[in-house]
C-alpha cells in the first residue's frame, strides 16, 4: 500500500529500543553532554547567519521542489483523466510517489505557516476510506469536484493513495470516470496548497511578511513572531528534532516490527518516502537543499562545529550511515539488518542534538 501508516511499537520493539537507548545515552556520555556550552561571538554570528540563510537555502528551495513535483503530479493525473492506459496510470503513480517524497523531505523543517495556516491538514490527513467510496457513488459523472470544500480525509496525498492503488491490486481499466476526475481534482488541488505554501515563505499572506523574513530577522524589536535571535534558531533545531524523532521512534520501528512479525520484506514505496524524510533533515542539518551544491548556508552543522566538532562529526556521519541503510535495505529487501544499524544511527543522532545541540539556544 501507498498509505504513510504511524503506529506505536510493539512491547517487545520499544523493550529492544529502550535498551538500545540505554546504550547509546552511555555513548553520547563520551562527548559529555551539556557541557560548557557558551555563546562564544563565533557562535553568536553562527545563530544569525543561520537565521537569515535558511529559509532561502533550505525552506524555499524544498517548497519550490514539492511545486515542480506537484505541477509533474497534475499533468499525468490528467493525462490518465483523458487517456486511461496503464502507462498513464504507471505514470501517475510515479508523479504521486516524488511529490509525496518531496514533501517528505520539506516535513524536516515543517514549522510556521504550514501548520498554523493549515496546509499540512490539507495534504497529508488520514484518508475516510469509506468516505472517499461513498462521495464517488453519489457524484454524477458531470458534476465537478470541489475539493478544497471536501473534509480534509477526503483530500491530500493518502486520498490519492487510496485510489490510485497499486500495480498488484489496481489496473487501468478498473478505474472509474469518476474515480479519473476526482483523482485529477485532487492533484489540482494539493498543487494550489504547495504553491499556498511557497507563496507565504516568499511574500508573505493577509497583510503580514513572508515568513522567510520573519525568520531571517529573529530577534529584530518589530518581529514579534521570534523575538530573539536563539528563538529563531531554536525553531529550526526543534524542527530537526522532531520529524528525527518521528523516523527513528515511530516510522522505521514499525517498518522493522512489521517485517519481522509478517515475515514480509519492507515496501519499497515506504522505503523511498522514508529516504524522502531523512534526506531532509540531513539538509537541514548541514545547511542545503542538494548536497551535490558546493556553496550552502550557515547550517546547524556549522553552528555544532564552532561548539563541538567532535558533535557535529557524529551527528553527520550518523545520518549518512542511516541513509546508506535503507538504500542497501531498497536494493535488498529481504535483508533488514542495515535497517536495524540505521535506527541504532538515528537514536545515536536524536541524543546529541537533543542533549548537545539543542542547548546552544537554550542559555
Amino acid at each position: 500500500m501507498f498509505q504513510i501508516i504511524r503506529e506505536n511499537c510493539s512491547q517487545t520493539v520499544a523493550l529492544w529500543r529502550c535498551f538500545s537507548r540505554s546504550m547509546l545515552l552511555a555513548a553520547v556520555s563520551v562527548f559529555g553532554a551539556g557541557a560548557g556550552y557558551a555563546l562564544e561571538p563565533d557562535i553568536e554570528v553562527a545563530l544569525r547567519q543561520l537565521n537569515q540563510q535558511f529559509s532561502t537555502e533550505v525552506i524555499i528551495p524544498g517548497y519550490q521542489a514539492v511545486d515542480i513535483q506537484m505541477d509533474s503530479l497534475v499533468q499525468t493525473a490528467q493525462l490518465f483523466e483523458a487517456e486511461p492506459t496503464e502507462a498513464n496510470l504507471a505514470a501517475v503513480r510515479t508523479a504521486w510517489l516524488e511529490a509525496m517524497s518531496s514533501w517528505a523531505s520539506s516535513n524536516a523543517v515543517a514549522f510556521g505557516p504550514v501548520h498554523s495556516l493549515g496546509y499540512s491538514t490539507a495534504l497529508e490527513f488520514p484518508a475516510d476510506e469509506a468516505g472517499i467510496d461513498a462521495l464517488l457513488a453519489n457524484t454524477a459523472e458531470t458534476e465537478d469536484f470541489d475539493v478544497a470544500l471536501l473534509l480534509p480525509s477526503l483530500q491530500g496525498f493518502e486520498a490519492m493513495a487510496y485510489l490510485l492503488g497499486t500495480e498488484d491490486s489496481k489496473s487501468a481499466a478498473d478505474f472509474s470516470t469518476q474515480e479519473r476526475r476526482y483523482l485529477s481534482a485532487l492533484a489540482i488541488r494539493a498543487d494550489a496548497v504547495a504553491a499556498d505554501i511557497l507563496k507565504v515563505w516568499q511574500a508573505g499572506w493577509n497583510n503580514n511578511p513572508a515568513y522567510g523574513t520573519l525568520l531571517s530577522t529573529a530577534g529584530s524589536p518589530d518581529n514579534h513572531v521570534y523575538l530573539s535571535v536563539e528563538a529563531g534558531s531554536e525553531e529550526i533545531i526543534r524542527s530537526i528534532i522532531n520529524s528525527l524523532d518521528v523516523v527513528a521512534a515511530e516510522e522505521l520501528p514499525h517498518i522493522l516490527e512489521v517485517s519481522e512479525l509478517m515475515a514480509e520484506s519492507p515496501d519499497a514505496v515506504t522505503l523511498k518516502l522514508l529516504t524522502g524524510s531523512l534526506r531532509g533533515i540531513q539538509s537541514a542539518y548541514l545547511g542545503t537543499a542538494d548536497e551535490a551544491v558546493d556553496e550552502k548556508a550557515t547550517g546547524v552543522s556549522d553552528l555544532v562545529a564552532i561548539a563541538n566538532p567532535a558533535v557535529d562529526e557524529q551527528i553527520k556521519t550518523s545520518l549518512a550511515i542511516a541513509l546508506t541503510g535503507i538504500a542497501q535495505a531498497i536494493a535488498d529487501p529481504s535483508d533488514i539488518t542495515p535497517l536495524t544499524q540505521a535506527q541504532l544511527s538515528l537514536d545515536i543522532a536524536f541524543n546529541l542534538l537533543e542533549t548537545e545541540v539543542l542547548p546552544l539556544v537554550q542559555n
